[in-house]
């Protein structure tokens, strides 16, 4: 299919102020290199910068000046009617000098790149602003050629003298350009057709794409457009077929009227189930300002059918020089980690790392998500420096990395030689977090959720013996019963199970053995879900460095499955979590 090319001259116009012929050369040019020049019109947004100056049609030699009038009439009137520009028009003269003696008037040099221009205001009304041109040789009278500027509308074009236009079309206007959709659900491995119902006030370029609506996790999701049916006064073509992909998927040239643009959504069978957007812009102009003077709409949001998306989950491991990386989870239970990717440097500072949670995917968003509700339970970060402190990381979702700055929580946790996250033991939407003293007690620091105050209330002591394990795992549920539970090995390589019962005053039962033998792993971490079947993964890390996924059950009894692995070298890293 043909490219879309809407008002080819203009564009070519206006792609001539850089690449117009050698300005400068001596005069000794042929009458093959005959100078020819040409005005042209454009349409001009708020906040655009037109230039007023001829393109080089023909022609090499160019040893004179070119004479500008500006003005808000037709350049018909050798005495200059209207001369000059409306009030709030910022005036940029360039490489041109203003005519003494005249209003909006310059004389140019030819200067390539440094033609005259104006700032549109960004609150323009609908407005017109014309401009003649004439050019004068070097020996040539300023006043004749001034004349000839100012009536060149009403003398023929002769290649030396011409006229232009710059409509301005205020944001009002562009506005009265509406788009109406119709997006129906498509259907699991089925096909459905959509349509936009333009009213195109002015010619324009209408563009289509879709995106994931907000407040939702992220799949991939790959839907295709196919089957596209306009009528006249348009011409459209599919651009890319595969959607979301954040690419104009379609693109059409549209004359004034209205049009039925319809097209067909083809789902891929077993797809996740996601809600779209399809998001237009419609362009008027041909000069406009960055994307700010495309008409941008959005359709409600519309269903994909298929299965439900569970949140992915990750791992965070930090490197023998303090860097600290994230993994991001695939769903895939072959390779259930991608990365690494660097989030920063500097964490060896710190002699215990831990999460409250297991790292997890936050809904989808259009713009960056500071710490609040919407990211609580994400896996925030608890961290201990060698002083005691104990400080605060808030997940957060955006171009700024995983956690915001740091927030101290207090002193003296050096009491504790063991500070591991415990999910939200209580039920009550909060992060709580386990702490071991040094005499083997255990307790808990029920989180408050606040991200402004203290983010742990009072200690509560859970039980002493707790010496006997030198390592501990938790923050999720692996039992299936919705309560987050805790791994605990002891010195003799014997895995337990300590269910969560969901009381702070007791927050686990009695502990039941779920295996031996795993006092080869000197890293051990409840990541959460993995492998995309709704049951708590873990991973443990052998003294060699290779890594293995337990997939999880949902049971108390086996609760894991036999491991997997996942891969070596991982003894790059000192810390899992």
């Amino acid at each position: 299919m043909r490219r879309l090319t809407r008002r080819t001259a203009t564009l070519s116009a206006a792609a001539g102020f850089l690449t117009t012929a050698t300005l400068l050369a001596p005069p000794t040019a042929t009458a093959a290199d005959e100078l020819r020049l040409s005005g042209y019109d454009v349409v001009a947004a708020p906040g655009s910068a037109p230039q007023f100056y001829p393109i080089t049609e023909s022609g090499t030699t160019f040893w004179g000046k070119v004479v500008i009038a500006v003005g808000t009439k037709p350049m018909t009137d050798p005495t200059g009617a209207g001369a000059g520009l409306p009030a709030g028009y910022d005036s940029y003269n360039n490489s041109c000098t203003p005519a003494a003696g005249y209003t909006g008037v310059l004389v140019c040099d030819g200067v390539p790149y440094q033609q005259p221009a104006t700032i549109v205001p960004s609150g323009a009304a609908d407005a017109t602003l014309y401009w003649g041109f004439a050019y004068m040789s070097a020996s040539g009278d300023l006043a004749t050629a001034v004349k000839e500027a100012r009536s060149a509308a009403s003398l023929p074009a002769d290649g030396r003298r011409g006229t232009g236009k710059v409509t301005v079309k205020s944001r009002a206007h562009a506005l009265l350009n509406t788009i109406a959709f119709d997006t129906p659900t498509v259907p699991d491995g089925g096909t459905i057709r959509q349509q936009l119902r333009v009213h195109a006030n002015d010619a324009g370029r209408l563009t289509l794409r879709f995106d994931r609506a907000d407040g939702q996790l992220y799949a991939n999701l790959a839907v295709r457009i196919s089957d596209l049916t306009t009528g006249p006064g348009s011409t459209c073509e599919i651009r890319y077929d595969t959607l979301p992909d954040s690419l104009t998927n379609l693109a059409c040239e549209l004359e004034p009227g209205d049009h039925i643009i319809g097209y067909t959504l083809t789902g891929t069978a077993g797809q996740y189930a996601q809600k779209l957007h399809a998001l237009t812009r419609y362009n008027i102009y041909d000069l406009g300002y960055w994307d700010e003077s495309d008409v941008k709409l959005a359709s409600a949001p519309f269903a994909v059918q298929g299965r439900t998306i569970r949140p992915a989950h990750g791992l965070i491991a930090r490197n023998t020089a303090s860097t600290l990386f994230s993994y991001s989870g695939t769903r895939s239970a072959a390779a259930p980690l991608s990365g690494p990717y660097k989030i920063g440097t500097g964490w060896q500072t710190y002699n215990t790392l831990t999460a409250l949670s297991p790292l997890k995917q936050g809904n989808h968003y259009w713009a960056d998500q500071r710490p609040s509700a919407r990211t609580r339970g994400l896996g925030d970060v608890v961290a201990r420096d060698a002083s005691g402190t104990l400080w605060y990381y808030d997940r957060q979702l955006g171009n700024d990395g995983p956690f915001a700055p740091r927030v101290r929580v207090g002193g003296g946790w050096n009491i504790y030689d063991r500070i591991d996250g415990a999910g939200d033991l209580d039920r009550d939407g909060y992060m709580d977090l386990l702490a071991r003293d040094k005499a083997g007690v255990l307790w808990l620091y029920k989180g408050t959720g606040s991200f402004t105050g203290a983010r742990f209330k009072a200690r509560v002591r859970i039980g002493g013996g707790w010496g006997a394990y030198d390592r501990l795992a938790g923050g999720a549920d692996l039992t299936g019963d919705g309560r987050a539970d805790l791994l605990a090995r002891d010195r003799a390589g014997v895995l337990w199970l300590y269910k969560g019962t969901g009381d702070a005053t007791r927050p686990y039962a009695a502990r039941t053995q779920i295996g031996s033998g795993w006092q080869g792993y000197d890293q051990l971490v409840v990541t959460g879900d993995l492998t995309d079947d709704g049951k708590t993964d873990a991973i443990a890390r052998d003294r060699t460095g290779v890594l293995w996924l337990y997939q999880g059950t949902g049971k108390t009894t086996g609760t894991f499955t036999g491991r997997t692995r996942i891969g070596g070298g991982w003894n790059t890293y000192n810390h899992l979590f």
